[in-house]
């Protein structure tokens, strides 16, 4: 039959536009679908930051494989930015929170370089990219519709995407990478995209610079986003259900007290919601032939998107091209 395109995207986050940038870069003739909008990359803050998630968010018994499971990730930036002419900052991050000593030992001890400072912790091996200006990056070049896609069913030799706005489009291949929110799919990749939870989240932002560089501490930080400075942020199961205000003040007081200040500026705040699976790694792989997941990265899309879009990369051009 005849395809609209090679391959489909549907998303245009982190990990949906990361995937399309590489293939575009490959010479595939690849469209992404996505109504637009904000998502949870472009109301991030950003952050490219192995150390600190590791420090912070163990996940099993095995800290130390899971750190160098993220420092391979971050590792696959500097080529990835470069590629896409995204702007790589790599100004590290402070730990002010408390027990610096304690950081700073097992920050050692998970392979990072730190070392102790009037501040509290220095880590140069944290970086971070502007979410606006990364995506924005990522999509030049790019032929995007702007609808929400509402079923993709198989078809001969590939696969049909049916959008909200009754027209549709088909592709030898199809990239599933819309966050929570999923059309109509085939029974396998229902099953599959069934094992990913809503993780909300808040952040605020203020015009009042308070640091010169990413500062982290137990329950949230701070990065310099503009002339001002980004505060986040909340973990929320299930999606955005929890009592806003308490959420928002929790979060405010733990940054005033890391902080010492008494005031943070006035503030606008922004939500997203983000998947994440049992393991907190993301879902990638081929579901059904030529129907691939890049999906659920919990809060580490933008650390995580260069190797989901080499592997699904990888799967896109192992699979016959018919």
């Amino acid at each position: 039959m005849t395809f609209s395109c090679d391959i489909v995207v549907l998303g245009a986050g982190a990990l949906g536009l990361g995937v399309a940038a590489e293939l575009r870069a490959r010479g595939r003739d690849v469209r992404v679908v996505d109504p637009g909008g904000a998502n949870a990359s472009s109301v991030a803050a950003g952050m490219i930051a192995p150390a600190m998630e590791s420090l912070l968010d163990p996940w099993d018994a095995d800290p130390a494989g899971r750190a160098a499971l993220l420092r391979q990730a971050r590792d696959l930036w500097p080529g990835f930015a470069e590629r896409h002419g995204i702007e790589l900052i790599r100004d590290g991050v402070d730990w002010i929170g408390e027990d610096p000593d304690g950081v700073a030992a097992r920050l050692d001890a998970l392979g990072f370089a730190a070392g102790r400072t009037a501040a509290g912790v220095f880590c140069p091996e944290d970086w971070r990219v502007d979410p606006a200006r990364a995506l924005a990056a990522l999509g030049q070049g790019l032929e995007r519709i702007a609808v929400r896609a509402k079923a993709v069913v198989a078809v001969d030799g590939g696969w049909r995407v049916t959008l909200e706005d009754g027209k549709a489009l088909s592709a030898r291949q199809g990239v599933l990478a819309t966050g929570t929110t999923f059309p109509a799919l085939p029974e396998a990749a229902a099953r599959a995209v069934g094992a990913v939870s809503a993780i909300g989240g808040r952040l605020a932002f203020t015009p009042r610079a308070l640091v010169e560089r990413p500062a982290r501490f137990t329950g949230g930080y701070l990065v310099p986003m503009g002339e001002g400075t980004v505060i986040g942020a909340t973990m929320e199961v299930g999606g955005l259900a929890g009592d806003a205000a308490a959420l928002q003040d929790g979060l405010l007081a733990r940054a005033r007290r890391a902080l010492g200040l008494d005031e943070l500026g006035p503030m606008e705040w922004r939500t997203g919601v983000r998947g994440a699976t049992a393991d907190g790694l993301p879902l990638t792989g081929a579901v059904l032939p030529g129907l691939h997941l890049a999906l659920a990265p919990r809060r580490n899309g933008w650390l995580m998107a260069p190797t989901v879009a080499a592997r699904t990369v990888e799967g896109i051009e192992a699979h016959p091209k018919g």
